[in-house]
C-alpha cells in the first residue's frame, strides 16, 4: 500500500492527523488548483497562503461529516476551495459593487437626463469587481473597454455571464436555461472571465 493509499484509508476513517498530513503532502497540488480558480483581481487583495489555510481549517473541522463516500479527499478539498474563493470574492468585492450601484442611482436621480439603471449594468458590475479604489479615476476607461471586451465574446458566453453576474443565478440554473451541464457552465464562465481579464490586462489596476 502506498503512502497516499494509507492516508486516504485513514481519512475515510475520519482520522484528522491523516488529513493534515495528506494536505501537507499535496499542498502544491492544492495551491495550484486554488490559484487556477482565484483570478488575479482577487489575488491582488488576498494571499494564496491564507486561502489554503482556510481550506485546510474548514476541511479539518468538517471531516466528521465529509461526503467521502462520494468524493476522493482531493475532490472534497477542491469543493471546499471553490466555496472559499466564492466567499472571499463576496467579502472583498460585493460591498464595492453595491456601493458603486448606489452611487450610480444617486447620480441618475440628480441628473434629469440620466441613463436607465440597467444601462451598462453588466459592465459596471464586472468593472467594479476588478477595480481597486486606487484605480477609481480610470473606471470610465475600464468600463468602455469592458463593454468592448464583452461584445467580443460569443452570444453563449455573454448570456452565461449576464445570468451569473447580473441575475445572480447559480450555475445549475444557468445550465438548465442554456441546455448544458453544470460543469460545462463552470468551465464556460471561467474561460470567459479569463478572456476578459486578458483583454483588459493593459488597464488592470496596479497592486
Amino acid at each position: 500500500m502506498t503512502q497516499d493509499e494509507s492516508l486516504i484509508e485513514k481519512i475515510q476513517a475520519r482520522d484528522v492527523e491523516a488529513l493534515a498530513e495528506y494536505i501537507a503532502v499535496h499542498r502544491d497540488q492544492l495551491s495550484g488548483f486554488v490559484r487556477s480558480i482565484t483570478g488575479e483581481h482577487l489575488l491582488a487583495v488576498t494571499e494564496l497562503d491564507d486561502l489554503i489555510q482556510e481550506v485546510s481549517a474548514t476541511a479539518i473541522s468538517g471531516l466528521s461529516t465529509a461526503p467521502l463516500d462520494q468524493y476522493s479527499p482531493m475532490q472534497w478539498l477542491q469543493q471546499i476551495a471553490r466555496r472559499r474563493v466564492v466567499d472571499a470574492h463576496r467579502f472583498h468585492f460585493d460591498a464595492k459593487i453595491r456601493d458603486f450601484g448606489r452611487q450610480k442611482s444617486i447620480h441618475a436621480a440628480a441628473s434629469p437626463g440620466g441613463n436607465d439603471e440597467s444601462d451598462g449594468g453588466l459592465e459596471r458590475l464586472l468593472a467594479a469587481s476588478m477595480t481597486s479604489p486606487s484605480a477609481a479615476v480610470s473606471r470610465d476607461i475600464r468600463m468602455h473597454r469592458m463593454s468592448e471586451a464583452i461584445a467580443s465574446l460569443s452570444e453563449e458566453q455573454q448570456a452565461a455571464i449576464r445570468l451569473r453576474y447580473v441575475d445572480g443565478l447559480p450555475t445549475k440554473s444557468i445550465a438548465e436555461k442554456l441546455g448544458k451541464t453544470d460543469v460545462a457552465i463552470r468551465v464556460l464562465l471561467s474561460r470567459s472571465m479569463r478572456e476578459l481579464e486578458k483583454r483588459l490586462d493593459d488597464v488592470r489596476p496596479s497592486r
